[in-house]
């Protein structure tokens, strides 16, 4: 008896120690991310004007993000790709694209809020979303998944998207602290640069008709 519950105090004190490590980890990236400027990008001329928002840590997001706004001033469009954080009101855009990395199972809080905030003009207006995920990496068979991310937001806020991307990311430690590198390592998550920009100006190309006609 006195066996088995010292098994037990085992296990149990393994189950506190990996939340205490998990906890610690958390406090650890807060206090060590990186501090990353994100300024905001305009390019293209024409009549159309369309708003790229995007929300990120390590920069990875901001790449995509500017990569659609590269399609998008590629077919005469006027184009704002803005960091969530310093983003305004999109009640002067023709069109909205808003994405987002993941972090801890959710999209960053930034983008999220940003939505939320612009919901009522938002549902006016023809949007799109992406996700940009390292989970398509790890594992292929997760689109299912990686595409709920953004289904709190949808419901949370009423907005309809036309279309959701979702593209790899990339976990070089570029931009993240070495909690995030350990917890990224511990989820055996490969290293590298994963971006498919071939696939993100397909997806780019195929929805902005549905965004500006």
């Amino acid at each position: 008896m006195s066996g088995g519950i010292t098994r037990r105090r085992c296990i149990q004190a393994g189950a506190v120690s990996v939340v205490a490590i998990i906890a610690g980890a958390s406090v650890k990236i807060a206090a060590e991310q990186p501090k990353i400027e994100h300024p905001s990008v305009r390019m293209g001329a024409g009549v159309n004007r369309v708003l790229v928002v995007y929300g990120t840590k390590s920069g990875c997001t901001e790449g995509v993000a500017e990569r659609i706004g590269r399609m998008c001033a590629a077919r005469n469009l006027a184009v704002d790709v803005v960091p969530a954080e310093s983003a305004g009101s999109p009640a002067d855009y023709a069109a909205v694209i808003v994405g987002s990395g993941i972090r801890m199972g959710h999209w960053h809080g930034a983008a999220r809020d940003w939505v939320a905030a612009n919901a009522n003009v938002l549902k006016s207006k023809p949007l799109a979303l992406y996700t940009v995920c390292m989970t398509l990496v790890g594992d292929p068979g997760k689109t299912d998944a990686v595409r709920a991310y953004t289904d709190p937001i949808i419901a949370e806020t009423g907005v309809r998207p036309v279309d959701v991307g979702l593209f790899k990311g990339r976990n070089t430690g570029e931009g993240f602290s070495l909690a995030e590198q350990w917890l990224l390592a511990a989820m055996s998550m490969p290293k590298g640069d994963f971006r498919e920009w071939s696939v993100i100006d397909a997806w780019t190309k195929a929805t902005l008709p549905r965004l500006v006609g």
